[in-house]
């Protein structure tokens, strides 16, 4: 029996109650395409590990740790979704089941690095997520959109957001990712395009591409 396994069972309870009731055998194993029979011997594991409560006639609901496990879980399918959708091009149903494959494998750490990446935070999940990526938010003092920084001020990007995916692909492939050193090295006479020194080059870019951008301030 595969971690996998487990963590398929576990975000599937999730899922389907969203943590707010219990789930029936038959419910969990029509909704996930396996015999109640592999329910309940599924269930029956994940009680003694204590990441469910399992009661006969009333269902299975997550426990505090199985619900922790759970949303971490949905949380990186997301993240790998918006990372394929927004900054590979994938078309959506194509990215959900690569996320699904891909979200047992990656570590926390990697899911960290690709949330600041795609811009988070990505959806409720974050708010059960203990990372550091969350003085990566809009909420920060330190964060600004790089089309209001002006002449010579510097940072390092610390993620990219747009409701573009085009945009986003634009950004990346110029070298707009989180951890890049960013500077003005000047202002167009209208005020609102930037030139930006990011590493050794210097790129243009105009108002509105240059809001997709936040940076960390130096």
């Amino acid at each position: 029996m595969t971690s996998d396994n487990r963590e398929d069972y576990l975000i599937s309870i999730l899922r389907l109650s969203d943590g707010n009731r219990n789930v029936k055998t038959t419910e969990l194993a029509s909704f996930m395409n396996v015999s109640p029979a592999s329910v309940t011997e599924m269930t029956k594991t994940l009680a003694k590990e204590g990441l469910v409560v399992y009661e006969r006639y009333k269902g299975i609901k997550l426990s505090d740790e199985g619900m922790k496990v759970a949303r971490q879980l949905r949380k990186k399918h997301h993240v790998i979704e918006h990372l394929l959708i927004d900054c590979l091009g994938l078309d959506p149903h194509e990215a959900h089941d690569e996320a699904h494959k891909m979200e047992h494998a990656i570590s926390d750490n990697t899911s960290i690095k690709i949330c600041t990446m795609v811009g988070n935070p990505v959806d409720d999940d974050c708010a059960y997520c203990s990372d550091p990526c969350k003085r990566y938010t809009k909420s920060s003092s330190n964060i600004v959109q790089l089309n209001k920084m002006a002449k010579n001020k510097e940072g390092i990007v610390a993620y990219i957001r747009s409701d573009s995916s085009e945009d986003i692909r634009r950004l990346n492939s110029i070298g707009f990712v989180p951890g890049r050193d960013v500077k003005i090295d000047s202002i167009l006479m209208d005020g609102g395009d930037r030139v930006v020194k990011i590493g050794q080059n210097l790129v243009a870019l105009n108002y509105d591409l240059a809001s997709c951008v936040y940076v960390d301030l130096q």
